[in-house]
């Protein structure tokens, strides 16, 4: 990449892609094809994986980029979100598994429509719980990756400028896991009851649905809440840990560094004037 490019605020397409995310974005494509080739109908369970996957290509988009706007890679570690390449990983397995799940229970309806009513349970409960599990997944150990710091090989300094403060992480932590346990036990209490013909639930056709006289799967409310609250529960958290972390200072950042040259505190200003907008509003309003 040219020396114009570094400096752009905006990166272009052809630097964006690497192999890591064109790999990612095949094995989702392949695999979605795979599941729309069955013909479904009703594409409603389709967008959970979209979702999913379309999380871990922002936080792969991140990962893969992030050292562009650094002008020294390994003077700064710059995590305000955590490890995204662990995000995007754990999110790609997540999806992953839906499709295995919505590609399975797709042939199962053309194959075995009669075991349809059988697997409807098991399906509810598994789709679901990956779903959530994903977005729950990627705040279990954020605390040991979210942080800001400085590493001086040359002098041996190490300095820690921004962490998670503990309270948050520990308020993160109970809403996480409330909300991931809670919409998976009330997913298994409302399945249980359809499954049991206590309440009747959404028919879902499949695409083998009414091969033999199947019956459709069925479906709690419970997908219509999943469907928009676990993104939106992360989303409120990671910026949450953005906002907590991005709360340096340029006099902050000089304070700290009082006993460097000038020309190192520079460095480091100029860094991360590039990769925070506050920092670099605070820096141009000084």
């Amino acid at each position: 990449m040219s020396e114009n490019n570094s400096n752009e605020v905006f990166l272009r397409v052809r630097e964006i892609i690497n192999e890591t995310l064109l790999r990612d974005v095949f094995i989702f494509v392949v695999f979605y094809l795979f599941i729309l080739s069955q013909s479904w109908t009703n594409i409603f369970l389709l967008l959970f994986p979209i979702i999913t996957f379309s999380f871990s290509f922002f936080f792969r988009i991140i990962n893969s980029n992030k050292h562009r706007y650094i002008l020294v890679t390994d003077l700064i570690t710059y995590n305000p979100l955590g490890l995204e390449r662990k995000h995007a990983n754990r999110l790609n397995f997540a999806t992953l598994v839906q499709l295995i799940l919505l590609f399975w229970i797709g042939a199962e309806s053309f194959y075995h429509p009669q075991l349809i009513e059988t697997y409807d349970l098991f399906f509810n409960i598994f789709f679901f719980l990956f779903f959530t599990f994903g977005f729950y997944w990627i705040f279990i150990d954020i605390w040991k990756y979210a942080k800001i710091a400085i590493s001086l090989k040359k002098i041996n300094t190490n300095k820690t400028l921004s962490f998670l403060n503990i309270r948050l992480f520990r308020l993160i932590s109970i809403a996480n896991l409330i909300t991931f346990l809670l919409l998976n036990i009330l997913n298994i209490f409302f399945g249980l009851l359809i499954d049991n013909n206590i309440l009747s639930g959404f028919a879902y056709y499949l695409p083998g649905t009414g091969i033999e006289n199947s019956s459709p799967l069925f479906v709690s409310i419970m997908p219509f809440i999943f469907i928009w609250m676990s993104p939106l529960i992360a989303s409120v958290l990671f910026s949450l840990i953005y906002k907590d972390l991005n709360s340096i200072t340029p006099a902050d950042l000089v304070r700290s560094f009082k006993e460097l040259p000038e020309e190192v505190r520079k460095q480091l200003i100029d860094n991360f004037a590039k990769i925070n907008t506050k920092f670099k509003h605070d820096l141009d309003t000084e």
